[in-house]
């Protein structure tokens, strides 16, 4: 049987009331497909992985469908057999599809194929993951044309959903479900000899604040040079680390700053360890996160700094707006007026200035917390109930809960 016949049979039979109701008796469940265009380390990928294995736990088929074969290493989370890559191949794409008996697609900055797998009956829903500076006005507009024929669009935050709307005027249904960590993770306190505060040249009396974030232009950690300069002046003891990936243009543009900084000696960069080890090191390394970046959807190494009852001081981009009624928690205002009206060259200009324009909001953020320390470290030990919301938990019960909706 040809493949567009299948799919025509099926979609006709999944409308008959009959075959409805034996569906609904024998309790069967969508088959998922997850689809990337690469599947290779970073906060998209533990979001992913995380969805993945929530699934399968809850019963779920499920196989990861990769765009382009560029596999890292959580690649080898996923089992036998569940992960395929279709290089770009539509007709090897719906033929997966046919051949695994996929009834429902989960699309992660990516839409390869949604029209046609719709089309033939397959349900769809899309996890809008940022904002997209990127894309001129006539890019996102055609972007949201292929969005309307999904399901369901999730923003990962108020601020993705908010400039989503703002950008296209798209009246859809929009759904916010923010990311969930892995508490088990997380919860690890074995800390590699070499991550220490001894190995890193950090004095008992040292004030350590942690950058968590790879480097790219949008997380702008070349602003945060800028900020140390003036913050090390008031204060001597004061250590910032840059933690993440440094495998990519950015970091070089970022040494051309770092090096010759008046306050290098009080900077540097952790080399890149695994993500497992990240609870330990927050917990007892680190005194105040931050994440002074440009942009965010739903950052997991916030919501790692929450678990990991930490003080924060964030600019109001991602779901810092979500979370900024947490009052250890220091929310300043982004580098730039309007992330709506803000294109990508602007973002890519200010990202490479050590002088950002609210270099003085930061300091006076960090500032603040500095000198209430303690009571900011006490404000942190929130309860484990407030932990939950988030967790992996929830997320993928959020995302099962708009499955069951769309497939009913």
């Amino acid at each position: 049987m040809r493949l567009c016949e299948w799919f025509k049979k099926r979609k006709n039979k999944m409308n008959e009331n009959l075959h409805d109701e034996q569906i609904i008796k024998r309790g069967l469940k969508p088959v998922i497909g997850i689809v990337v265009t690469t599947f290779d380390k970073g906060g998209l990928e533990q979001v992913v992985l995380k969805l993945y294995l929530g699934y399968k736990q809850q019963g779920y088929q499920v196989y990861m469908l990769c765009q382009e074969n560029i596999i890292g290493v959580m690649g080898n989370e996923i089992a036998d057999g569940e992960l395929f890559v279709f290089d770009s191949n539509l007709k090897l794409f719906l033929h997966y599809l046919y051949e695994k008996n996929i009834t429902l697609l989960h699309y992660h900055y990516n839409t390869f194929g949604c029209i046609e797998a719709k089309a033939r009956g397959v349900h769809a829903i899309y996890t809008m993951h940022n904002v997209y500076t990127w894309k001129s006005d006539a890019e996102i507009m055609e972007y949201s044309k292929i969005l309307n024929n999904m399901d369901k669009v999730l923003p990962v935050s108020n601020f993705v959903k908010n400039y989503y709307l703002s950008r296209t005027g798209a009246n859809n249904d929009l759904y916010v479900i923010y990311n969930g960590i892995d508490f088990d993770e997380i919860s690890n306190d074995y800390l590699p000899d070499y991550l220490t505060r001894r190995a890193l040249k950090l004095g008992n009396e040292d004030i350590v604040i942690a950058f968590v974030a790879s480097f790219y232009p949008v997380k702008y950690q070349i602003g945060m040079i800028g900020v140390m300069e003036k913050l090390v002046i008031r204060y001597p003891d004061v250590k910032l680390l840059f933690v993440g990936n440094s495998e990519n243009e950015y970091y070089q543009e970022f040494l051309k700053s770092y090096s010759d900084s008046s306050a290098k000696a009080n900077m540097q960069v952790v080399p890149y360890f695994e993500h497992k080890y990240m609870g330990a090191f927050l917990r007892q390394i680190v005194d105040i996160f931050t994440l002074p970046t440009l942009q965010e959807g739903c950052s997991n190494a916030v919501l790692e700094a929450i678990y990991c009852d930490k003080p924060m001081v964030l600019t109001d981009v991602g779901n810092a707006m979500d979370i900024n009624y947490l009052d250890y928690c220091e929310v300043v205002p982004a580098a730039y007026k309007n992330i709506v009206n803000t294109s990508n060259a602007e973002i890519l200009q200010i990202s490479l200035q050590k002088d950002s324009v609210n270099k003085r909001h930061l300091v006076e953020a960090f500032s603040k917390i500095i000198e209430n320390l303690d009571k900011y470290k006490q404000d942190a030990k929130i309860s484990g109930d407030m932990k939950k919301r988030f967790g992996t938990e929830l997320m993928v019960q959020q995302y099962i809960d708009i499955i069951n909706e769309v497939t009913s």
